[in-house]
């Protein structure tokens, strides 16, 4: 187990795609969170909420499945990109900052300057 100091990642975000937008949304706001922002129009919006939920708008959900991707902040992109190649992962077209596990799951990396 890794000690505080020596963490790679943390959980920044979890991107849900749903075809049911406003429900979701209300669902959410209801549930006491507070909309960050908010862009595109009908029928590819997307919101954040600054508790850690994205919501993204499809037309249809691949697969069944309505996790978009999972978000990390790391301080080191290069080297969480080497880790998870390591351990059986994928690179994605998305970006050099995503990766794909081996189930599927998208992963987005986002760079911080402060510790983890």
């Amino acid at each position: 187990m890794l000690g505080e100091d020596e963490r790679v990642c943390k959980l920044h975000h979890v991107a849900i795609a749903t075809i049911n937008f406003e429900q979701y949304k209300e669902l959410f706001e209801k549930l006491g969170m507070t909309i960050e922002r908010e862009t595109g129009e009908v029928p590819t919006r997307q919101l954040w909420f600054r508790e850690g939920i994205q919501l993204k708008e499809v037309s249809s959900l691949n697969n069944g499945t309505n996790v978009d991707h999972i978000a990390l902040e790391t301080k080191d992109i290069e080297r969480t990109i080497k880790i998870a190649l390591d351990n059986g992962c994928k690179l994605n077209s998305r970006g050099k900052n995503w990766f794909i596990l081996s189930n599927g799951t998208l992963v987005e990396l986002m760079k911080i300057s402060t510790k983890l």
